[in-house]
């Protein structure tokens, strides 16, 4: 589980898929008028098996709504920040 931390509100997911370099996160059901943009900024905070609470600093690459409710979405990040060499966690 994940929070997404964007436009100065939280919002929860998944991760579905993380690398050294990206993550591809699922949300949970949001407000239809909640749109990510690619280019903007993103924080993922989430807490892996080791227990420490992790916040990563993303862009968002690509974004697309879930059919057919349209109220979820999937989005697809690159990790900026902090240096992937302070956890050992990807």
């Amino acid at each position: 589980k994940t929070e997404i931390i964007w436009d100065d509100n939280t919002y929860p997911g998944i991760i579905e898929n993380i690398s050294a370099s990206g993550v591809n996160v699922l949300t949970d059901e949001l407000p239809p008028e909640i749109d990510f943009l690619p280019d903007e900024a993103i924080e993922l905070k989430f807490q892996p098996l080791t227990g420490e609470t992790i916040i990563l600093k993303c862009t968002i690459m690509w974004t697309t709504k879930i059919p057919p409710q349209n109220v979820r979405h999937r989005i697809g990040m690159e990790i900026t920040g902090p240096s992937r060499d302070k956890f050992n966690v990807l």
